[in-house]
């Protein structure tokens, strides 16, 4: 299991998916709604802080099992 980070919330977009800032990291990391635990995508708003980690992709890296922190 990878390591546990945590951010804020700094996007969020009709299509159920959004951005996390972690602090001291340049480039913000997507989520999608599927990768919410505890938590609805409703129940989100821009600034929330969260717990999360990181997953490499084909297409880079991005944020799963979301929680609120």
């Amino acid at each position: 299991m990878s390591a546990t980070h945590t951010g804020k919330i700094t996007e969020l977009n009709e299509r159920n998916g959004g951005m996390i800032k972690e602090p001291g990291i340049k480039e913000d990391l997507f989520f999608h709604a599927d990768a919410l635990e505890g938590t609805t995508f409703a129940e989100l708003k821009k600034g929330d802080k969260v717990a999360f980690q990181i997953v490499q992709s084909k297409k880079g890296p991005y944020a799963t099992n979301v929680k609120r922190a």
